[in-house]
């Protein structure tokens, strides 16, 4: 089981997996590889965290309070409407929990990890480090709006993602990269593969979106 996630299975594993995902997506089966979406974050979570070679204490509190942070800030969001806006879930993410996908905390800790270890490259003092990573998870969220939105992932009420959206999660950001920066000492190279894989497979996806049927093509 070790070899799994050593060496260079991990990073193929997750290049695989988003490169065939935009194929599927980008096809005339896109419903069938969009029931995948749940599987396609647990595998990219297993394969991260089995590639750590420092499952310490600092690992397991960065996760769980990525977790609990994210999966907090839904609920309030979802419940409330106070932070990010009026939205709710669809079913594609897999179970709930009083309405919240059980995954969207996993999704969260993911993205926070991959954006830490592009900044963390960069030697800066902590608060420009939290400022600058959280600003790189806001900016892919803005590649993942809109093709959430067309997944089904989640809807909004209204026509537009509002603003409010960007700045909330760009604010529940923060205390998680001040986290990832001050708790999690391994900067995993497989955390920069997931991070292009993921900016590859929204931005693509994305452009699809805006340029409605210029990339459109069939799988088989």
């Amino acid at each position: 089981m070790k070899i799994l996630f050593s060496g260079k299975i991990p990073i193929l594993v997750i290049v695989i997996l988003h490169l065939v995902g935009i194929a599927g997506m980008l096809s005339q089966h896109k419903a069938f590889f969009n029931n995948l979406s749940a599987f396609h974050l647990v595998i990219c979570f297993i394969f991260l965290a089995g590639s750590m070679k420092k499952k310490d204490a600092g690992f397991v509190a960065t996760f769980l309070s990525c977790y609990i942070i994210g999966f907090a800030a839904e609920w309030i969001g979802v419940h409330t409407g106070y932070l990010f806006g009026n939205y709710s879930y669809g079913s594609v993410l897999g179970p709930k929990l009083d309405a919240i996908p059980l995954l969207i905390g996993i999704n969260w800790y993911l993205l926070a990890i991959s954006s830490h270890w592009l900044v963390s490259k960069f030697k800066q003092n902590l608060g420009l480090s939290v400022v600058l990573a959280a600003a790189l998870m806001t900016g892919i969220d803005v590649l993942i709006e809109p093709v959430a939105v067309d997944l089904g992932f989640w809807s909004w009420q209204g026509a537009e993602i509002p603003w409010t959206n960007y700045l909330c999660w760009f604010l529940v950001s923060l205390p998680m990269q001040w986290i990832c920066f001050s708790w999690h000492k391994e900067n995993n190279l497989l955390a920069g593969w997931l991070l292009l894989m993921q900016l590859l497979f929204f931005g693509i996806l994305h452009y699809n979106i805006v340029c409605t049927g210029c990339l459109q093509f069939q799988l088989f």
